[in-house]
């Protein structure tokens, strides 16, 4: 029994100081810590709003050109309906499955423009995204940061580590305007 102690102690002595050899071998890197709250700035600068501006320009374009057919669509139901009467089984027949077609058109190509506005904002933000990774990794290296850490993230820090202003001050600097590909190219 004292043997297993012994060699028990022995193998913790060993475990406790390893991991000082292995520090110690190792380069000390100073710890320096900022903090970006990174959702205020994505919702505050300028090149986002700009980008959300265009793209609601053109979302109320094709509201209005959406309702618009949409209208045209139901004019064209209720005249089908007040017309039945006066046309044939087949020609009725003809008529609701060019209506149903017409339809079905509206809505896929209300599906495209969905899609299309998604794709012209994910464009967009990665300009903005690709700008703002540029633009942190410049501050950490100008302030030697070694490590930076989300807002949302932490749970405290001193008001003094935060960048976020200096970031955001910087992005509406650089990139004020991000061109928003238009998604009318069909």
């Amino acid at each position: 029994m004292v043997f297993r102690v012994g060699r028990l102690a022995a193998l913790a002595v060993v475990f406790c100081i390893a991991p000082g050899f292995l520090f110690a071998a190792e380069e000390s890197v100073p710890l320096k810590i900022a903090i970006l709250d990174i959702d205020r700035v994505l919702r505050n600068a300028v090149a986002v709003q700009d980008i959300q501006g265009k793209l609601r320009t053109h979302r109320e374009a094709y509201r209005i050109e959406i309702q618009k057919e949409e209208e045209e669509i139901r004019a064209a139901h209720i005249q089908l309906g007040e017309s039945k009467d006066g046309l044939t089984d087949e020609a009725y027949e003809n008529q609701q499955k060019r209506l149903n077609e017409r339809v079905s058109a509206a809505q896929a190509m209300t599906q495209k423009r969905r899609r299309m506005l998604d794709e012209a904002r994910a464009k967009a933000m990665t300009i903005v995204q690709t700008t703002l990774n540029t633009i942190v990794a410049e501050i950490a290296n100008e302030r030697n940061l070694t490590l930076i850490l989300r807002k949302d993230q932490t749970v405290l820090a001193a008001t003094q580590l935060e960048i976020t202003e200096e970031v955001l001050m910087r992005l509406d600097t650089k990139l004020p305007v991000v061109e928003v590909l238009s998604p009318e190219g069909e």
